[in-house]
């Protein structure tokens, strides 16, 4: 549930402060998704517009999980809450992050490389989570945010949160939940990548037939695509999970960052293998992984 916002007096600077650590953390992200395309980088249009289109699915996302939580009942909280993490909240963002990449950026004449995929996917990703963070940490845009058609439901009180409060959350959620929506669109937008290019496939790379494990009666781009939703719901659903079941219990300091480097390696494999993709598509002579493609249908 969304919070409602306590009155706005005397709260100025305090919603300057919030509003920063909502957006810092956004920034720095979306620079490391940018770096990822530094040798070929898209236009700054089209990342802000994926970006703002992320924004926008924010509406929508909130009403479907309250829906399903009404739906669920009291099944959501079984298993540590496991419906909870993987159906109604890691299931249903990563499905519009993906929707607004495949309806926007995906035939975009700028996607022209597998790197695009990541960049496209993190930046559906991180306008979504700027809302999240301006409405966990700032009040005024809570308000406003309650104030939209259909938003009403989904907010209840709170209780009152000073500076220091909104410092902590605004710390935690910049070292946790930022890191994981941006590895989570970073797994899903490898396989984005490769959907678009999905008649190329890489000669010499043990990732060149990820695509087989699911039915050949599913055409090969949809495989691609499938597959990129559920590596995002299997990061999403997995961060969500641990903090669900573990609450504040010690463990989670120990669960948690091993969750989130977990899934830092393999995005650091994933980026590096479509950045040689790129490399070897452009002809480029740092190309190392990957020295040539065949042609495949499907």
């Amino acid at each position: 549930m969304l919070r409602w916002p306590r009155p706005l007096r005397d709260l100025v600077p305090v919603q300057v402060l919030a509003v920063c650590l909502a957006v810092a953390p956004i920034a720095v992200a979306l620079a490391v998704f940018r770096r990822v395309d530094a040798r070929r980088p898209e236009p700054r249009g089209e990342i802000a517009r994926t970006l703002l289109l992320g924004v926008a699915a924010c509406v929508p996302v909130f009403i479907i999980e309250a829906w399903l939580k009404r739906a669920l009942g009291a099944h959501s909280l079984a298993a540590g809450r496991f419906l909870d993490a993987f159906l109604v909240a890691a299931l249903t963002e990563e499905s519009a992050k993906l929707a607004v990449v495949l309806g926007y950026a995906f035939r975009r004449e700028a996607f022209d490389e597998f790197t695009d995929g990541v960049l496209y996917a993190g930046a559906a990703s991180l306008g979504f989570c700027l809302v999240e963070n301006l409405i966990y940490l700032s009040d005024a845009f809570a308000m406003a945010f309650c104030a939209l058609p259909g938003s009403t439901d989904l907010c209840a009180p709170h209780p009152h949160a000073d500076r220091a409060d909104v410092v902590i959350l605004g710390l935690v959620r910049a070292m946790t939940t930022v890191p994981m929506h941006a590895l989570s669109a970073a797994c899903m937008g490898y396989f984005i990548g490769r959907a678009r290019f999905a008649e190329l496939s890489p000669l010499e790379s043990s990732l060149a037939d990820l695509s087989d494990v699911l039915p050949d009666r599913i055409p090969l781009r949809a495989r691609w695509v499938l597959l990129g939703l559920a590596a995002a719901v299997l990061v999403h659903g997995t961060f969500d999970w641990v903090v669900y079941a573990l609450g504040a219990r010690p463990l989670v300091f120990v669960v948690l960052p091993a969750t989130l480097l977990a899934a830092l390696a393999v995005v650091f494999r994933l980026v590096r293998h479509a950045s040689d993709m790129d490399d070897a598509l452009h002809g480029h002579r740092r190309s190392s992984l990957v020295r040539a493609f065949r042609v495949r249908s499907g």
